[in-house]
């Protein structure tokens, strides 16, 4: 998957790059991605959004994973973390199975270093913003749910009434206490 730019334009304030574009332009790549590995796959049934064909369910069901494994890694959580909510989730069998395997994890990983060090730039980004806007530390977490959402809202429409479909994504949050997790993603110092 290639990016034409880098986390460190982000990083830098060179560049400009919202959540919600963040999230858009990784669905484009996704979705090319498995035209590959669908092959000649056709799959029957759509579970996640109705209203599309199983094709295009397909594409969503498998973007959803490669979301849920692309944030795990971008924020410091484990891949128990991910494999325990995948296991969980009603969609095709062959992309649970592929997003279970842990070599294909291990894998993907490795190919997607610069996905995941984009995906870490723009939550940086995101966060900073709200913190010099004067959002409390309180409201935080709800306001970066609030965006995560509505930066999937064009990919998945039904997200923001559909129970279900929320709770195929795995939130962005930070695993440990939120000035640990602040410092760990602006890379400050522990000692400060």
């Amino acid at each position: 998957m290639e990016w034409e730019f880098s986390a460190e334009q982000i990083n830098d304030g060179e560049l400009t790059f919202s959540l919600a574009e963040f999230t858009n332009k990784l669905y484009r790549l996704v979705c090319a991605d498995a035209v590959n590995v669908m092959g000649t796959f056709i799959p029957q049934a759509d579970t996640t959004r109705h209203e599309l064909n199983p094709v295009e369910d397909y594409y969503v069901q498998y973007y959803v994973c490669f979301y849920n494994y692309m944030l795990c890694l971008a924020t410091d959580r484990s891949r128990r973390t991910f494999t325990s909510h995948t296991k969980r989730l009603n969609i095709q069998q062959d992309i649970k199975t592929k997003f279970l395997d842990k070599r294909f994890l291990t894998d993907l990983a490795q190919e997607q270093i610069e996905t995941v060090d984009m995906f870490k730039a723009v939550l940086k980004r995101f966060v900073s913003e709200l913190i010099e806007s004067g959002i409390s530390t309180n409201r935080l977490p709800q306001m970066i749910y609030m965006q995560q959402l509505n930066s999937l809202s064009s990919i998945i429409p039904t997200i923001m009434k559909d129970e279900n479909a929320r709770k195929m994504i795995i939130r962005i949050e930070f695993h440990d206490s939120l000035m640990g997790s602040l410092k760990k993603i602006f890379r400050i110092p522990t000692g400060v």
